[in-house]
């Protein structure tokens, strides 16, 4: 029986060594605390086996101190895997360092017991027909034991505590290792209770160590949808990244790992490389769309960046990820038109051919196309002049650009008339959307710059609900006729009449709240 505890003993040590120095490259941000806990288990086994092997008295009392401090380096390894599995950006680690603080104490009084011999003895005895020297508990060992089983149920209630309060999707990566250490608990606790003469304890610390390094660093819960969603993601055109609670990214399609040039199943530096090209992430809010240029040697490249919070069943958070669309070809296409072919001259807006141009480029259904007129503009011509009236042209053009996005387009298709078209958004921006029309009426009608005070009147249409998306301009034009015959210096969105998708009749929307629920972001930049 000896030797077949011994070469089971063998047989982990040798196991636990390869898993250590596997775990140790990995290049995973768990690997080095999971490469400690695997190789703090070495010592303890070898002592193990020693014990059991060893017929020498002096031999045998070795190898007693390697398992029992061995044990206390387990338990230091333990606490710091546990915090980097279950806790890796908690501030506060006064539970750690009372732990550390017990087994320094447990470790100097296992060392003090040859001159004191208050922690354990041996008594000699035969089994198998060769001498064994089975271990005596004294009053060093009991405080021995008390250090190791509290700091152990300490980071079992730490698992059990992290189980519950995390979403159910995450549930199930702490309660596989939880079931691991109330296994290794329960093997150690039977071997001390049977009162076996051979000492085999070691060895459910040795299966709990293998099941740590598959269970942290290769085992993926839901592996199944898991993998049926990954494939689908895996084939879109844009770059996804998906990131956990603790701002980990998790996975990443092949667009995004080529984008950020990482390997799969190694995604520790996707942050740090995004950030670097990108600027940080928590700046970017949730549900908004942005632009960035990037400039590099290998040329610049125009990206559209969306974000999104991931909520479970119980609407909590368990993450966000985050879609990356390269536009640079849409957008190097625009900027090859010849300038003064596609832009007006007074206001840089562009005009008539750039508005048609961009509307063959964008999808109707994915925005909005708002149609601006100036209030009574003629009065303002007749009155003022003909250079008033471009001066109060150029304000006008001023207040629309500095009131929506960069990634939106601007034009002025003819004397008072300004078109936006509002991409990548949908009806429910339309709290956001009648706000910046507020703010563009209040910045026409201040008058400190000595202009005469302008308004405008709007007709707004989305693709994704007009009867046909092709005529969107026509029904645009439509909601502002509706809001000119309801008094001008306002904004009426276009609603489908009773036959047509069966909807509501246009009506005159003014004043409404300031409630943003998903926000534009005012960001500008050169055209």
């Amino acid at each position: 029986m000896r030797y077949a505890f011994s070469v089971i003993f063998s047989i982990l040590i040798v196991a636990l060594s390869v898993c250590t120095v596997k775990a140790a490259r990995s290049g995973k941000a768990l690997g080095p605390s999971v490469a400690l806990l695997l190789a703090s288990l070495i010592p303890p086994m070898a002592g193990n086996l020693i014990i059991i092997l060893s017929s020498d008295l002096r031999l045998v009392t070795v190898g007693r101190y390697i398992y029992f401090l061995g044990m206390d380096m387990v338990m230091f390894a333990v606490t710091r895997f546990t915090r980097a599995y279950c806790f890796p950006t908690a501030p506060n680690q006064k539970l750690q360092t009372l732990a550390d603080l017990l087994l320094l104490v447990d470790a100097v009084q296992l060392l003090l017991n040859p001159i004191f011999g208050h922690a354990f003895g041996q008594q000699e005895m035969v089994v198998g027909g060769r001498v064994y020297y089975a271990l005596i508990p004294y009053a060093g060992q009991t405080f021995h034991r008390a250090v190791d089983y509290g700091i152990l149920f300490v980071v079992i209630l730490l698992f059990i505590i992290k189980s519950i309060r995390c979403p159910r999707i995450e549930a199930e990566r702490y309660l596989v290792i939880l079931a691991a250490m109330i296994f290794t608990t329960i093997w150690e606790s039977v071997y001390i209770f049977s009162s076996s003469p051979i000492d085999r304890s070691m060895i459910g610390f040795g299966v709990f160590g293998l099941l740590v390094y598959y269970l942290a660093l290769n085992y993926r819960p839901m592996r199944l949808l898991d993998s049926m969603l990954a494939n689908i993601a895996s084939e879109l055109p844009e770059s996804l990244f998906f990131f956990d609670t603790a701002d980990r990214c998790i996975w990443a399609n092949k667009p995004g790992r080529r984008l950020v040039g990482v390997v799969e199943d190694n995604y520790d530096p996707v942050r740090t490389v995004l950030e670097k090209q990108l600027g940080p992430l928590e700046e970017i809010e949730p549900d908004m769309i942005i632009r960035k240029d990037v400039s590099s040697w290998e040329g610049a490249r125009s990206y559209l960046l969306e974000k999104h919070s991931v909520t479970d069943n119980r609407d909590r958070p368990i993450g966000w990820f985050m879609s990356i669309r390269d536009n640079t070809a849409e957008h190097d296409t625009l900027l090859r038109e010849q300038y003064k072919a596609t832009h007006d001259a007074l206001t840089g807006l562009y005009n008539r051919a750039g508005y048609e141009r961009i509307m063959s480029i964008v999808d109707p259904r994915s925005g909005f196309l708002l149609f601006f007129d100036i209030d009574n503009f003629k009065t303002v011509n007749d009155t003022y002049g003909h250079e008033t009236g471009d001066r109060v042209l150029q304000k006008t053009a001023a207040a629309i650009q500095h009131n929506f996005r960069a990634v939106d387009y601007i034009c002025r298709i003819g004397g008072d008339e300004f078109v936006v078209i509002l991409t990548w958004a949908d009806v429910r921006n339309e709290e956001q959307i009648a706000l910046r029309i507020r703010r563009i009426n209040e910045e026409l009608q201040n008058t400190d710059d000595g202009l005469p005070p302008a308004s405008v009147s709007v007709g707004i249409a989305h693709g994704a609900v007009v009867p046909d998306p092709d005529r969107l301009m026509e029904y645009a034009d439509e909601a502002l006729y509706e809001t000119k015959r309801n008094g001008r210096c306002g904004y009426t969105f276009y609603r489908p009449k009773p036959g047509e998708n069966a909807g509501q009749t246009a009506g005159t929307v003014k004043n409404t709240g300031d409630t943003e629920n998903q926000k534009l972001t005012n960001e500008k930049t050169d055209s």
